[in-house]
């Protein structure tokens, strides 16, 4: 048993029984929707509570060797961040989001369905630091489960640190570097990232999205303010998903893996001060799926194809 009382040896499928009313409570409290990703440029911002709720639906994409798949996601994140001096801050973030796949007549796995519900926890804090009036640091823990329901919570577990430091060029140009390093699931990852933000005019600013969108956190996009609540923008990432299979499914205790390109377009709304809703639409290119065993041995990976994707996000910042 670890210091929370969840025991480790505990499935998904007892952990998040309670999360369904958990879920409809959330939606409907506007100040608990989930939430934007700490920015790695936040020191000097004043206190602020960020929230939203996210939802997409990727359809029926074929895939090599027969059959074809569909995934719903859906999920919420809360997050803060809090200025401790005029030189440093401290933000947290946590979410959970969930995604169904939906396989049907797939040949080209040993099995025809090879995962389905699958669950993923995150809990990310970062401090940040103000060396000069040009330069910002930031650096923190990342902790992550994710497993598909029957699968053992302990052996879920996901964990690293990510670095970044950020140059303000001027009052309308911040560019800097990032590094995430990861233990992930059998495997360890480093994951550098480039950090923009460009305000090219008042309308126009291009950089990484925040947002809990469909290309997750910390993608890119040019968006264009269309008057005080209209927004546009056009982007895209690169989504990586890892997991824990069922300890009792067809490959007990295994790991399954989907990455794929999203690009897309957003339409953003401000509903009042603190509320903002964004409608996505665009396509995962480049998809792959990989089943490995419990020790992450490579059994089998499969390209799929181009998959259209519909999506919403809504959020609230205070």
């Amino acid at each position: 048993m670890n210091e929370s009382g969840i025991p480790l040896f505990a499935s998904w499928k007892a952990i998040t029984k309670p999360i369904p009313a958990l879920l409809a409570f959330l939606l409907l409290i506007p100040v608990n929707l989930a939430a934007q990703t700490i920015s790695p440029h936040s020191v000097g911002e004043s206190d602020r509570f960020f929230a939203s709720a996210s939802s997409s639906y990727q359809f029926k994409a074929g895939m090599d060797g027969g059959g074809g798949v569909s995934i719903s996601r859906y999920g919420v994140d809360a997050g803060s961040w809090k200025p401790l001096t005029d030189k440093t801050g401290i933000g947290a973030r946590m979410s959970y989001f969930r995604e169904e796949y939906d396989f049907s007549g797939t040949n080209g796995f040993p099995v025809q369905k090879p995962w389905g519900q699958i669950n993923h926890l995150g809990f990310v804090m970062r401090l940040g630091y103000k060396l000069t009036d040009q330069w910002n640091i930031g650096f923190g823990p990342v902790i992550q489960a994710a497993g598909e329901d029957g699968a053992k919570f302990g052996d879920s577990l996901m964990y690293g640190g990510i670095v970044s430091a950020v140059y303000r060029v001027n009052p309308d140009l911040m560019i800097g570097l990032g590094t995430g390093v990861f233990y992930r699931l059998e495997e360890t990852r480093a994951f550098p990232s480039l950090i923009v933000s460009w305000k090219i005019t008042d309308r126009l600013r291009l950089g990484n999205s925040y947002r809990l969108g469909v290309a997750g956190p910390a993608g890119f996009e040019l968006s264009c303010k269309l008057d005080e609540n209209w927004e546009t923008a056009a982007g895209g990432g690169h989504r990586s998903s890892r997991f824990r299979l069922d300890k009792n499914g067809s490959t007990p205790g295994g790991i399954g893996e989907n990455r794929s390109w999203p690009l897309y377009i957003r339409l953003s709304r401000k509903l009042g001060s603190a509320l903002h809703l964004d409608l996505y639409g665009g396509a995962a290119f480049g998809g792959e799926m990989k089943l490995q065993d419990s020790n992450g041995n490579g059994i089998r990976s499969i390209d799929y194809n181009t998959a259209p994707f519909l999506g919403f996000n809504l959020g609230a910042v205070f």
